[in-house]
């Protein structure tokens, strides 16, 4: 695709986001819904990371579908000081597979959080592009594999 693009950018949960773990994943889970039918119209593909109260998102696809799909997601109440970290073309899809994936990280992947961020506290927050890039393909590639293993 000529004019792939590819879109990464932090945000925080909004006030209005809901308090507790369990509707938290549901509130997310209608995201990922709404997001895989929306995508497979405009040929997105990308991958959402929660952890804590922060989103971490790769959008990648045609260049003015994900422009339209981050303006529509700065203008979403359920998200607040949206940080871009990185935009522009992409030679390939790196989430070719993932209309849409969540993923929420747990208090076990602060390791790894840590080891991108240089020891530092782990928070998506402080990831550059390139951690960040990094992390969320470390994520692509265990679910792939988790899920080869449950239809093997």
């Amino acid at each position: 695709m000529r004019n792939l693009h590819r879109l990464i950018y932090h945000s925080r949960f909004s006030p209005s986001f809901p308090k507790t773990v369990e509707d938290q994943d549901h509130e997310i889970r209608l995201i990922i819904q709404s997001s895989i039918r929306n995508n497979r119209l405009t040929s997105l593909t990308g991958m959402l990371l929660v952890r804590g109260d922060q989103f971490l998102q790769v959008l990648e696809g045609p260049s003015e579908a994900v422009k339209v799909t981050y303006g529509r997601i700065l203008a979403d109440r359920r998200h607040m000081a949206a940080k871009l970290l990185s935009e522009g073309r992409a030679e390939a899809r790196l989430f070719s597979d993932w209309n849409m994936c969540a993923h929420r990280l747990s208090r076990a992947d602060d390791a790894i959080l840590a080891t991108l961020d240089r020891g530092t506290k782990p928070d998506l927050s402080n990831l550059n592009a390139h951690s960040a890039i990094t992390l969320l393909k470390a994520v692509r590639d265990v679910q792939a594999s988790t899920l080869a293993r449950q239809t093997a």
